[in-house]
């Protein structure tokens, strides 16, 4: 078939685990993807998200690792600014592979891509922020006026954004609500495929991401708040047949015998064990950081802090309840402001060497670097190379005094992922061992028996955290059944794409095309 006739639908499933999928879809939950498993090809995937979690799908998006093309997590920091920031989709420093498809012109639909924003000048159909998990900007759609017609169509998406849940949720409301988004977003992509033309539509389903961070201990008995629901078992299980069914309903309707399908998901959903939210203190316990809210007592608190803000003050004067309900209440822009102002309030940079990167999945530390931070007091060289040697020490003999467990594996950034965009990545990552149980301690060599509350008792109150678990699905037209890809990596995702539908990689790609591995001999030899 001349690659020109074909079409290929991407979907892309966020957060969406390869060890829960194989586990339910033997287990016949999931009949669509069972289907598609047996008529063509099922392969795990290396991914950036080993790392850095959020980077997978702008690694996926751009062909490139974190270092060229900038984006690893939604609150990061930039070369030459102090602050923590709010990512922002356009720091992406290479484009899109539908950029190069749409300059081949190949007709392309872009539906709700998960850290993605509005590609100027692109000649395709492109909606965003109607039903992601969290959104990284204002709504946008291209042409103009399209998500308003969607939603006449089909109508607002069902579920809540991440920014909306601030709290645990009651789990039946919340499996409730996910599976019905599911299903609405099944008809509302089934609406553009019927109305626009397309030989790339790229569509991802939210659900698995919401639902894995917040009813994974439901199903979980081996999670320390798990309670039991009689007509709950798993509610995550519940979540991934919805995502299942409304997959087979868009298959029946516009899989053919040219087009070829793709499920990919560039990282996974597990049981929280992260002790990100503990590296503040530990820092502090190293004598590297020094702000609010980490050391001992009242006085090195004030001593850390001597000029600590009226805000922070004040927040602190709240009860969490109380600042959980006025934030239910607050525009999506505002929290986020509020958020940032906590995260970097009061800091005292004269004796801060390293820093946090907050968030509720890996560790992130950055040196207070001379000639990159503005305030930084490290100077680069053999300074800076003798301190991220300590903090590697450090973190990689972190254990869980509770089995003695190592904590997890460290990573170096600069030896891993170089580029034009290293400068705003963290310098150093710890990646928490699932299966090391870490809660609310870790012991360090030197910073020693380091406590908090848990990390599901801390904001966003996750019960289920991200895991390195990724895959790709492919069936359709001219992918041989039982096909594996070895040695695969989400890199390799959009070149194969292009190469499906007969167009060159642009030269940043660092992945390579696997239609070889996927695509019958006749096939094979037309692309």
């Amino acid at each position: 078939m001349p690659t020109a006739d074909r079409r290929v639908l991407l979907i892309g499933l966020d957060s969406a685990d390869a060890d829960l999928i194989e586990r339910w879809t033997a287990a016949g939950h999931l009949p669509t993807l069972a289907r598609l498993m047996a008529e063509g090809s099922w392969s795990r995937l290396r991914t950036t998200a080993e790392v850095l979690h959020v980077s997978a799908w702008p690694t996926i998006y751009t062909g490139a690792t974190p270092g060229r093309h900038g984006l690893y997590h939604a609150y990061q920091v930039r070369a030459g600014d102090q602050r923590i920031h709010r990512t922002d989709p356009r720091w992406m420093a290479l484009p899109p592979f539908w950029r190069r498809l749409d300059e081949a012109g190949r007709r392309c639909i872009v539906f709700d891509a998960f850290m993605d924003c509005r590609l100027p000048g692109f000649e395709g159909v492109q909606i965003g922020e109607w039903g992601t998990w969290t959104w990284f900007g204002e709504p946008f759609s291209s042409p103009a006026g399209l998500r308003d017609a969607l939603i006449r169509e089909v109508g607002p998406y069902p579920a809540p954004e991440h920014s909306a849940q601030v709290t645990v949720p009651d789990q039946v409301w919340f499996r409730d609500r996910l599976v019905e988004a599911a299903a609405a977003k099944g008809r509302a992509t089934d609406w553009l495929l019927r109305n626009h033309p397309w030989d790339m539509a790229f569509v991802t389903f939210g659900e698995p991401h919401g639902g894995g961070h917040y009813l994974w201990h439901t199903g979980d008995p081996d999670y320390p708040t798990h309670r039991p629901i009689a007509e709950l078992p798993h509610p995550l299980l519940d979540v991934y047949a919805a995502v299942d069914r409304a997959i087979g309903d868009l298959l029946a309707r516009h899989l053919d015998d040219r087009t070829t399908v793709l499920v990919v998901s560039g990282d996974g959903m597990g049981p929280n064990y992260s002790g990100a939210h503990l590296m503040p203190e530990l820092l502090h316990r190293l004598d590297l950081y020094h702000a609010p809210g980490v050391g001992d007592g009242a006085a090195e608190k004030v001593q850390a802090a001597p000029k600590r803000s009226v805000a922070v003050r004040l927040r602190e004067l709240i009860p969490l309840p109380v600042r959980q309900s006025i934030s239910r209440c607050l525009p999506r822009s505002v929290k986020y402001r509020l958020s940032l102002k906590w995260m970097n309030a009061d800091i005292d940079w004269s004796r801060t060497k390293a820093f946090p990167i907050h968030n509720n999945n890996e560790g992130f530390v950055r040196l207070n670097l001379v000639g990159r931070e503005p305030r930084g007091i490290v100077e680069p060289g053999t300074a800076q190379e003798e301190l991220l040697a300590m903090l590697a020490e450090e973190l990689a003999g972190l254990t869980n005094p509770s089995n003695g467990r190592l904590a997890g594996r460290v990573s170096l950034i600069d030896a891993l992922f170089p580029g034009s965009e290293r400068p705003h990545l963290p310098d150093i990552v710890i990646s928490w061992d699932e299966t090391a149980r870490v809660l609310d301690r870790v012991q360090g060599r030197r910073a020693g028996l380091v406590c908090g509350k848990c990390g599901h008792e801390t904001p966003a109150y996750y019960t289920g955290n991200h895991r390195p678990v990724a895959f790709l699905l492919a069936a359709g037209a001219g992918v041989s059944a039982g096909a594996r890809i070895t040695n695969g990596h989400i890199l390799d995702v959009p070149a194969t794409v292009l190469a499906l539908l007969g167009v060159d990689p642009p030269a940043h790609f660092e992945g390579r095309e696997r239609t070889g591995s996927l695509v019958k001999r006749s096939l094979t030899e037309a692309v």
